[in-house]
């Protein structure tokens, strides 16, 4: 008898031992997985890498006020920071409305002997969420590939593009401090041939930080070698200078925020058209732009990967090191 309780007690031991496991297992792969939750009510989409806010993509188009199809006329993705649940960029408010976290568009969009703006989206032109081609996630990584209509003032859509975003924990000596986000996007014409074109404050692939560093002018800025050192911003002027400031292929723009210091660096595509011509101003908006051509029978695709990172502003030849595995991986086709 005494040997049968040893057993069944061991027993019992061991099966509690395996549940506890196997509970912590599952703890720990939900608070390493990446997950959405989508709320069309609000016209919001949250990522969430655990329990942690990453991205929060604004897709409402609302025109039952004046101030509500303001704060909609073009969908962007705001940025928490990296261990915080403070959001990092800026929305439809402060200075410069049309600036709005990570967003792309066109200022001289010109087709059909027609020019127009989806930058600023003042005279109805606008960019619309339609639906998600795909949004899935695991614990490696998360994919949002949303379709939006770039529509003209009647109402009509200009062009259709595939916004494609895919989100990854930062590995190696940043493990723990952030995000990769890769950009993807497709432009695909639907009134014959169109030009893409502006200038390098309005226009592109462009990232705004919270409001509050306009507040102070509090971003500085990191360049490859070769270009300016100073950290404040280098501010080109497209009508003096166009041909200053291109092609650097990636820069950083780091500032402090509620305590905390937050990174983030922007790589593009070399194979990209060129000139690419870089921007950066002291209240926290950087990106770059170029012209192209885009058509029903030749779409343009662009990319670019963000980091962002918190804690101490990475030094330029470890930016540079990331830069070149980014390439590297365009070249393997990954």
């Amino acid at each position: 008898m005494r040997s049968f309780r040893s057993l069944l007690s061991s027993v019992v031991a061991i099966t509690l031992l395996f549940v506890a496991t196997t509970l912590s297992a599952a703890e720990d792969k939900s608070s390493t997985t990446f997950s959405w939750q989508d709320d069309p009510q609000a016209g919001t989409t949250d990522l969430k890498y655990g329990d942690q806010p990453v991205v929060r993509y604004m897709h409402a188009y609302d025109t039952s006020s004046e101030k509500r199809a303001h704060e909609t006329f073009k969908v962007f993705h705001h940025v928490f920071g990296p261990g915080s649940e403070d959001i990092i960029t800026k929305g439809p408010h402060g200075k410069f409305t049309h600036h709005r976290g990570i967003f792309f568009g066109f200022n001289k969009t010109q087709f059909e002997g027609q020019e127009l703006d989806f930058w600023h989206c003042k005279k109805g032109e606008h960019q619309r969420h339609i639906g998600f081609q795909e949004l899935a996630a695991d614990e490696k990584q998360a994919r949002m590939i949303a379709e939006i209509h770039w529509i003209d003032r009647e109402g009509k859509p200009v062009i259709i593009e595939a916004r494609d975003f895919t989100f990854r924990p930062l590995s190696g000596n940043l493990k723990g401090k952030g995000f990769q986000i890769d950009f993807e996007s497709t432009l695909t014409s639907k009134r014959g041939s169109i030009t893409l074109t502006g200038d390098r404050q309005h226009a592109g692939f462009q990232i705004r930080a919270a409001q509050e560093i306009a507040e102070t002018d509090g971003a500085r800025y990191v360049r490859p070698a070769g270009f300016p050192e100073q950290a404040e911003a280098f501010q080109a002027n497209d009508k003096t200078e166009p041909n200053k400031h291109i092609d650097l292929g990636w820069f950083a723009m780091t500032y402090e925020l509620n305590g905390r210091r937050y990174t983030f660096e922007y790589f593009e595509d070399p194979s990209m058209p060129k000139p690419s011509r870089f921007s950066e101003r002291p209240y926290g908006r950087f990106g770059a732009f170029f012209t192209a051509k885009v058509s029903e029978d030749q779409p343009l695709q662009v990319r670019y990967r963000v980091n962002v990172i918190t804690g101490e502003t990475p030094p330029r030849e470890e930016i540079q090191q990331r830069y070149d595995q980014f390439v590297a991986e365009l070249a393997k086709g990954k």
